[in-house]
Parts: C-alpha cells; structure tokens; sequence
C-alpha cells in the first residue's frame, strides 16, 4: 500500500506559494479527488517560542504531521501544503520518521526584482525587504527542496507544475478516527469565538490574542475554518479533532492559554477541549451591521486568510452573503449551549469587542 502523498510548497515569502497551493487544491477539488490543504504558518500563531526552537520549524512540522494524519483517516487520499520550510535544514529532520506520508519538497523561487515585485504588490510593507531577500538565498544557497523557477508563470501554470510533483492517491484503506480525549486537558483557560460570516471573529480573537502576549502570558490562535480544507466537504468532526491536535502540540510547546474562532455550532468544539476551562462567546450584530462588515471584507480590510470567498465580492453577491450571515446569526443561537455568552457588537469597532472579550477572560486568567 502507499503512504499518503504530501506536497510541500515552500519558497520566500512573497514567491506566491500559498497562491499556487490554493489554486492546486482548489483545482483537485472541483476534479472529485479527496484531497487537503493546510497553510502551515496557521500551525505556529504562537508566542513566545521555545529557546530551542524560535522559529517554530519543529512545532509547526509536529502539529502537521497530526493534522495530515486526521485528513487521512478521514479519507483525504492526497494532501498540499503551503508554507516556508526551515531554510537551513528542510523538511527530512522533522519528518523523516512518519511513515505513514510520503513528502515532496517543491522551494518556488524567482528572481531578486520579480520576488520584490510579488511582496510588495501584495500590499506587505517594504520594511522586512532585507529579510526577504536573506531567505531567499539561504534558500537558494542550501538548495532546499526541488527548485521550481516560476519568474514567467502565472498562478495557473505554477499550479500546473506542482499537479506533477504530487504522487498519485493513496490506496491506504479508510482508518477509524482516533477518540479525542478532550479530558486530558490541563485546566487552561480557553475562549472559543463563534459567530456568523463577516461579524468580526478573527479580527477580535487576533486583538485578545496580543493582548494576551503583551501581557506575558504564553498563549496559541487557531482559526478552526483553516483547518477543514478537506474534500469533498469536512465535517465539524474532523476540524474538532484537527483542534484537539493543534492545541495539544501548542500546549506541549509551553502555551497555557488558547483563543478559538469558528463559524457553527461550538458543541464538537467544547467537547474537544472539554479537560480544559473553555468560555464560549457567540459574537452577534445587526442585519445592518452584517451588511456593513461585509462589504468593508470585500473591500480587504481584515485578515487574508485561504479560503476567504469574501475579499473582491462583487456588489450584487454582497448582499447575499450579508442576508446568508443573518440566516447563519438566526441558526446559531438555539444551538448555544447554556454557559455561553452572547455579545452584541453592533455598533462597535474591533478593539471595543476585543477589551469585552478579555475581560470575559479575565476571571479564568487570574486563576492560572
């Protein structure tokens, strides 16, 4: 039987692969394969890092080989993913042990104008220039994977020559999931976000998240959506055990507090971190204040995550995704459980919301 093939798609940043990944997963998507996708930077939003690891290499290659290894029991038969490798010593350290994947190394790259060129188009500051182009040739100098030059392609034709590096499907046969045992928690504090589309979870999330850090409190981020990239379409179960995974490598780095955002129903979500001290807020807003964030979305402002069907939306279809975030408000609210909390943000800005959320938090944080 053959192990599951996963396609690594690293480079510099501003090369374009998380682009390219996207596109690739997308494109085997809409053929019917049973494939999934992981942004590896999703794996490390977590501070501070270990001594021995400040750049996270080993955390975010130990949380994937879990995460992957959900996609396929789930029945995930080819697996992308996008993100920088260590630059120094790549992939086969931190993976060579897994038997049950089988990974290739594709380091995208282009010349030093185009790389300058892609980064800065992308609206990224030109402060972190020097950075850049430092990783590129350590890169280039430790010849880190399999050299793709993609100076002269479109998205669509780097798409192209990543679907010839990535092994054909697995035949393994489909495993059972693995139990989540939730109750082997620590007793950390949680605050798990849920809410409907555009009502402004991440955005929050991410602002109680640093305030935690400046607080000196070692604490993690999951974005729950950016660990369901699984077709044909994953279930709640997949991306709970997918967050019991990532936060058990998180804890087992030094993390002590954890910030969850998902859309739907919290139940799977709660009962995956059930060992530990979770408050679940549902974050509300007005039909007009819906409306109002998701054109500010369409727009750009906020997080630019994979997946976000939100960012260039045409006027017409705004309004549509605006009346299907009042329907998902609707849904949500009866499938609360009796411990959570409702905060409606109408009328208020992302740091206000932020400065709530916290002080929810806060009684649980003192007790640490």
């Amino acid at each position: 039987m053959r192990a599951v093939p996963v396609l690594w798609v690293s480079g510099a940043p501003g090369v374009g692969k998380s682009t390219a990944a996207w596109a690739l997963y997308l494109r085997m998507r809409s053929a019917g394969q049973q494939a999934a996708h992981v942004d590896i930077d999703q794996l490390g939003l977590f501070a501070p890092a270990p001594p021995t690891d400040p750049e996270l290499h080993r955390v975010k290659a130990t949380i994937l080989v879990e995460v992957l290894a959900t996609f396929a029991r789930h029945g995930a038969q080819q697996l992308i993913v996008s993100g920088i490798a260590d630059p120094h010593r790549g992939i086969d350290p931190y993976v060579r042990h897994v038997e049950q994947l089988d990974f290739t190394l594709v380091r995208l790259r282009c010349d030093r104008d185009e790389l300058r060129r892609r980064y800065l188009g992308r609206g990224s500051s030109d402060e972190r220039l020097d950075e850049l182009m430092s990783v590129a040739e350590v890169l280039d100098r430790n010849n880190v994977g399999i050299a793709l030059d993609t100076a002269a392609m479109s998205p669509d034709e780097v798409a192209d020559a990543l679907a010839d590096h990535i092994g054909r499907p697995s035949d393994m046969p489909l495993c059972h999931e693995r139990p989540i045992d939730g109750k082997s928690g620590s007793g950390a504090p949680v605050l798990l976000v849920v809410g409907p589309t555009a009502v402004g979870k991440s955005t929050a999330g991410w602002k109680v998240l640093s305030t935690l850090w400046e607080r000196g409190v070692a604490a993690a981020y999951v974005d729950v959506d950016q660990l369901g990239f699984f077709a044909p379409e994953p279930s709640a179960r997949l991306k709970a055990e997918n967050l019991a995974r990532v936060w058990q490598g998180y804890r087992d780095a030094g993390a002590r507090a954890l910030i969850v955002v998902a859309r739907g129903a919290p139940e799977a979500y709660e009962q995956a971190l059930a060992g530990e001290k979770v408050t679940t807020v549902h974050l509300d807003a007005s039909p007009a204040d819906l409306a109002q964030r998701v054109v500010r979305r369409a727009r750009g402002d906020g997080p630019r995550l994979a997946g976000d069907s939100l960012i260039a939306l045409p006027s017409w279809q705004q309004s549509q995704i605006a009346a299907r975030a009042t329907d998902e408000a609707h849904t949500l609210r009866p499938q609360l459980t009796n411990s959570s909390v409702v905060v409606d943000t109408s009328g208020e800005d992302s740091s206000t919301v932020a400065a709530r959320l916290v002080t929810l938090l806060e009684p649980v944080l003192l007790n640490m």
